[in-house]
């Protein structure tokens, strides 16, 4: 995915807010661009409860019964968060779709986070509920 204009990010964004967005659609790239639009206009604590809470949004949406599924992932969403903002910190010159892009290279590989955690860590009970650091340094 490459976006073009503002337009197309902001289409997304808009359509995770409002539960919108089917959940074919709501893949990691989608969530990236979500991250990144949050992380480009806001301090970490606001695009970090932004994001938590427009996913917990989007399962309601999405009709999850979140007494028997619990698909957020703490861990993982706090990973992407600051992986994101770090990459932010050498891009401030950048506009927007042109960081989102870069971004969106940056981050593609979804097993990035295997870098730092263990697979049976990053997908134990513990890490899904609440944020842990890496197991693999």
């Amino acid at each position: 995915m490459v976006y073009q204009t503002e337009d197309e990010i902001l289409r997304i964004v808009r359509t995770f807010e409002n539960g919108t967005i089917s959940r074919s659609k709501w893949r990691h790239a989608e969530h990236l661009t979500v991250a990144f639009y949050y992380a480009f206009y806001h301090d970490f604590e606001t695009a970090y409860v932004k994001m938590r809470d427009g996913i917990f949004n989007l399962l309601n949406s999405f009709e999850v019964d979140l007494s028997k599924e619990m698909p957020y992932h703490e861990t993982l969403t706090v990973f992407w968060m600051r992986t994101i903002f770090d990459f932010l910190e050498s891009q401030k010159e950048k506009s927007l779709v042109e960081t989102a892009n870069k971004v969106l290279e940056m981050c593609g590989d979804k097993d990035l986070p295997l870098k730092y955690y263990s697979r049976d860590f990053l997908f134990s009970d513990e890490a899904r509920k609440s944020f842990v650091e890496g197991d693999l340094g």
